[in-house]
């Protein structure tokens, strides 16, 4: 998210939004107001507010989530998906998405209970519809970059006697990517989607664990159709 005027003035109805969507997913975990807030109030806020630009970086509207880590990350990433349906992304953007998506991840595993761990309540409850757009946006944005990484090498290819002849974008572009190029790892890729299946299916997973384990068990499938194994897609689908 860059620095907006969003970041320091935005509507009450843009904090009542950030605070009952917390609420929602972290306390009182009543699936309809939940689905009410994430597919009515935020495509309504967004479209009167947000159309074509940014919603409020996660620092601007910590304080309406008690600082909580892990939803934020979750506004991160609903927040960042918006803003690249609106605009066509940059290095930069894919990149930033990577990012966002890693600590997503990170902190929804850390927050998962070991294997065999006795869990007495869960302490996270995502609908269905929130689990899958995560998981579809997440091989979609991969899709993405590789199809941006490869386009620009190829731009780059037609220049690679005379580098000075190469436009800025592409410069600018072959310059990040040198710089990150662990960014979308297909090997990384692999490694959150089989960690998320394995600890949304162990015994004592919460539903949402569980609907984040099938739909990433559709995504290794959709995944490995891509890098053409076909053989392991069928089998990510046991």
């Amino acid at each position: 998210h860059k620095t907006t005027m969003t970041d320091e003035v935005f509507p009450d109805s843009v904090k009542d939004f950030v605070f009952d969507l917390h609420d929602a997913s972290r306390r009182s975990f009543i699936a309809s107001e939940e689905q009410a807030l994430y597919s009515g109030t935020f495509r309504e806020t967004t479209a009167k507010y947000f159309p074509n630009v940014a919603w409020p970086s996660p620092a601007a509207i910590s304080s309406e989530c008690g600082g909580d880590e892990l939803f934020l990350a979750l506004y991160n990433e609903l927040t960042l998906r918006h803003l690249q349906s609106v605009k066509r992304p940059n290095v930069n953007d894919r990149i930033e998405g990577w990012h966002a998506y890693r600590e997503l991840f990170d902190l929804l595993l850390k927050e998962a209970p070991e294997d065999g761990a006795e869990v007495k309540s869960a302490n996270l409850y995502l609908i269905p519809e929130w689990c899958f757009d995560i998981l579809h946006e997440f091989l979609y944005q991969f899709q993405g970059f590789c199809q941006f990484r490869t386009t620009t090498y190829c731009a780059a290819a037609k220049t690679a006697d005379e580098p000075e002849k190469r436009s800025a974008n592409v410069s600018d572009a072959l310059e990040l990517l040198g710089q990150n190029r662990d960014a979308w790892a297909v090997e990384t890729v692999l490694f959150y989607l089989h960690r998320l299946v394995a600890v949304g299916t162990q015994k004592n997973a919460s539903a949402t664990y569980r609907y984040l384990a099938y739909f990433s068990s559709v995504t290794l499938s959709r995944l490995e159709c891509l890098l053409g194994d076909y053989k392991a897609s069928i089998d990510a689908l046991d």
